[in-house]
């Protein structure tokens, strides 16, 4: 503390310098025409003592001239599920995420600019300082590169129905909400005196003299501290819980100067103060440069996704259609086979009954050649027989011969025949 107060008069022994060689219109050797930073601008947060207090200085990410402010009337619905409108200014559209979900979402204008970025599309993002420096708390609070960091600062929270159905916004967020396992264990960010082991809320206050701000840790159980007690950084506090809330995540909020509770529950306007500035210092957090995930990189992963839907489902449209078009060429083949076989069985059928007629009439013919060489045989075969019609010893016939009343010479008497007696 002596070391800071002394540094604070040096600093402002130097400016009363500079500002007499302005009046007197004398240039000092070396010097810029800049004008020389405040302490409390470098702290990012209003001063609290008569005295400001010398802090480190921070690197802070350039000012993009690209991001703007809105002033509009907005409806917000606080716990109770009553709404309250009120005419505020915030950045809009800014991509990020709220608890596994990301969108576009508003972000309180009281959050310095150059926490955000632009993209392509003239969304707005989290610079890449910023995820620096809540990836840097959340390792400090769980002891190791673990979870997750839920919703940022200044974030407006989820829009919710009130009691009649209007819907508006639940709050704007004072904090940071970082998410592991419940149970896990929690560490002190920074070290300091411990202001307030537990409440509804479950909340654990520990004050940093050095920095002369509050962490306050929400939703703690099993609280490891007293109110009283001096901890270092990185030393055991409690677990991760959902006291007074209704999941288990731990919610971390910076307040200036010495407190023992947390700002009010998703008020309109935000209370607590910005931790950017302190904790990058703090932490000793640089700037890495990673790429921030944009509203334009959520597009074109949109654009992508749809370009291979599109792409599976003309894939699949080209598959059914080379399926349809197997199927038709193998029913096809099928039909001609069927066909081909049916007029072989027909073509089988008609040659079998054309041959069989062939075969029924050759063989009428042969019948018939059979029987006209019967016949043929039988005429060669048969005895001449001479019919003689006459009786014998007479010249009168039976009446069978054509010439029976004329005697044939030329024949040879018959033996004249004998009767038998008659009866006597």
């Amino acid at each position: 503390m002596k070391k800071r107060l002394t540094a604070a008069l040096a600093l402002a022994s130097l400016l009363v310098t500079l500002g007499a060689y302005a009046e007197e219109g004398a240039a000092l050797p070396g010097a810029t025409a800049e004008p020389a930073q405040s302490i409390a601008e470098t702290a990012a947060a209003p001063e609290t003592t008569a005295t400001p207090e010398a802090t480190p200085e921070t690197t802070a990410a350039p000012v993009s001239s690209e991001i703007k402010t809105t002033t509009e009337y907005r409806w917000f619905v606080n716990q109770y599920r009553y709404t309250r409108g009120r005419t505020v200014t915030y950045y809009d559209n800014v991509y990020a995420i709220n608890h596994g979900d990301y969108g576009l979402t508003p972000f309180a204008a009281t959050v310095p600019a150059e926490y955000f970025i632009a993209d392509e599309e003239g969304y707005y993002a989290l610079a890449p300082i910023v995820l620096d420096i809540t990836d840097a708390m959340r390792e400090r609070l769980y002891g190791a590169d673990l979870g997750e960091t839920a919703m940022f600062y200044g974030q407006y929270c989820e829009r919710i129905r009130d009691k009649v159905g209007r819907v508006g916004f639940s709050g704007v967020h004072e904090g940071i909400d970082f998410v592991n396992l419940a149970g896990c264990d929690l560490h002190a960010i920074l070290g300091g005196e411990v202001t307030r082991a537990g409440d509804s809320n479950g909340t654990v206050g520990i004050y940093s003299a050095e920095y002369d701000i509050t962490l306050l840790y929400l939703h703690c159980e099993k609280i490891k501290v007293r109110r009283g007690d001096v901890v270092e950084a990185g030393d055991l506090i409690a677990v991760e819980g959902n006291t007074g809330s209704g999941s288990a995540y731990t919610h971390v909020e910076m307040r200036q100067g010495r407190h023992t509770s947390s700002s009010t529950y998703r008020d309109t306007q935000l209370t607590s103060d910005c931790p950017y500035a302190v904790m990058q210092t703090a932490l000793g957090v640089t700037d890495s440069g990673r790429h921030s995930l944009t509203y334009a990189d959520y597009l074109e992963a949109e654009r992508q996704r749809e370009a291979a839907e599109e792409a599976a489902r003309l894939a699949e449209e080209a598959a059914k259609a080379e399926a349809e078009r197997l199927k038709a060429e193998q029913e096809a083949a099928e039909r001609a086979a069927q066909e081909a076989a049916e007029a072989e069985a027909e073509r089988m059928r008609l040659e079998a009954e054309a041959a069989a007629r062939a075969a029924a009439e050759e063989a009428a013919r042969a019948e018939e050649e059979a029987k006209r060489l019967a016949e043929e045989a039988a005429k060669e075969e048969e005895p001449e027989f001479e019919l003689i019609d006459i009786l014998p010893g007479s010249g009168a016939g039976y009446g069978f011969g054509d010439d029976s009343s004329a005697a044939q010479a030329s024949t040879t008497p018959a033996v004249e025949a004998t009767l038998p007696p008659s009866n006597p």
